[in-house]
């Protein structure tokens, strides 16, 4: 819960995208995997590699963070009109706030000043609210006007991960591994193990868009 913007309600857009860039690694290595799950041969790398990318995006979605940093690019149909409206950021853990652009009226592309609003991001999820005695700027109102651009996860590199949710990478991979036709499709998990959900739901950010 943000103790800035306490009592202040959330803005729900009614269009949206997300967008954002692959971790710079995965939070499981190979080698890793394939000793926790005592795999031998070399012939199944690169199956082995795609699971953990199915199991880390499975992961991701589940709880609604990003485990690795990532360039978030969230794109919204309008700011917030009361003064009092907050914007949730998705991804977690929000480490930096690099920018938030909009087209104004006249259609042209403009960055929003730093100092007129306020970004709490030890909130879970991460909220941009209002300076004081600032208003929130006029836009085009034409498709998705407003960019928003920040870097969500736990951190650069596996170990800075919950230990919790590497094991459940680790434990979707695995099942996925031994049982690959009937459980993904492409990169895309359609089952999971019990016990990997149950890990997860600690972490599980219940909101958003």
């Amino acid at each position: 819960m943000s103790v800035i913007f306490s009592g202040q309600s959330i803005y729900r857009p009614a269009r949206w995208s997300l967008a954002k860039t692959a971790p710079a690694q995965e939070p499981v290595g190979l080698e890793e995997m394939k000793a926790w799950a005592r795999i031998d041969d070399a012939d199944s790398d690169a199956t082995i590699v795609g699971n953990i990318v199915a199991a880390r995006r499975w992961v991701e979605t589940f709880t609604q963070r990003a485990l690795i940093t990532q360039t978030y690019t969230y794109k919204v149909d309008r700011f917030p009109g009361p003064i009092t409206t907050v914007i949730e950021l998705p991804g977690g853990n929000v480490k930096t706030l690099t920018s938030i652009a909009y087209l104004d009226s006249d259609g042209n592309s403009q960055t929003w000043t730093a100092s007129d609003y306020i970004a709490d991001l030890t909130s879970e999820p991460a909220l941009v609210g209002l300076a004081f005695n600032i208003d929130w700027p006029t836009i085009r109102i034409w498709d998705l006007p407003i960019t928003i651009t920040y870097d969500a996860g736990y951190g650069d590199d596996l170990g800075d991960v919950p230990e919790e949710l590497r094991t459940a990478v680790k434990l979707i991979a695995a099942e996925h591994h031994e049982n690959r036709e009937d459980s993904i499709v492409g990169t895309t998990i359609t089952g999971v193990p019990w016990g990997a959900q149950r890990l997860c739901e600690p972490y599980r950010i219940h909101r958003i868009i």
